[in-house]
């Protein structure tokens, strides 16, 4: 009982940090064009490069679904390995490859979206864009309650009885 509790809250951090990874680099519940969408609205575009970013997501949108549809898939997945009876560690970890895998091509599908949107900014707004994301980064970064720091409260409460 103890060894599968251990293995479920492992696994459960793991899951979370995976989707968290993702999140982080724009797979989010709405895809990744929200969160470049988040990004670019702070940045003053012209109507000319509004449409040309607008056509680069687009292209990319059927990609991004397809992506998005197999994390999902794959989180399932590891989701029933975790709740089946007697469920093994070997299992477990075979399952969560493919969240893995799946996280892996929604950053880089979404770096390679940035690239080409990147192109089609001024350098002015290249620098207001990195000093956005900069600034996201320490607003994470300096926020009270991270779900470690409640998992590490949760345990060091009833731990100690």
């Amino acid at each position: 009982m103890k060894r599968a509790l251990i293995i479920f809250f492992v696994l459960a951090l793991v899951l979370v940090g995976a989707v968290s990874g993702a999140s982080a680099y724009g797979g989010s519940r709405h895809g990744h064009s929200a969160g470049i969408l988040g990004l670019l609205t702070q940045l003053n575009l012209t109507d000319a490069q509004k449409q040309t970013i607008a056509t680069i997501l687009k292209s990319n949108q059927n990609q991004s679904q397809t992506l998005r549809a197999n994390l999902k898939t794959a989180k399932q997945n590891l989701r029933t390995a975790i709740n089946t009876p007697n469920a093994t560690e070997a299992a477990i970890r075979t399952a969560y490859k493919p969240v893995a895998a799946a996280v892996e091509e929604l950053i880089v599908n979404r770096a390679q979206v940035m690239a080409q949107v990147k192109k089609v900014l001024t350098p002015d707004q290249l620098t207001q864009l990195a000093q956005i994301k900069q600034d996201r980064l320490a607003k994470k970064q300096h926020h009270p309650k991270t779900g470690k720091s409640l998992t590490d409260e949760w345990i060091d409460k009833y731990s100690s009885k």
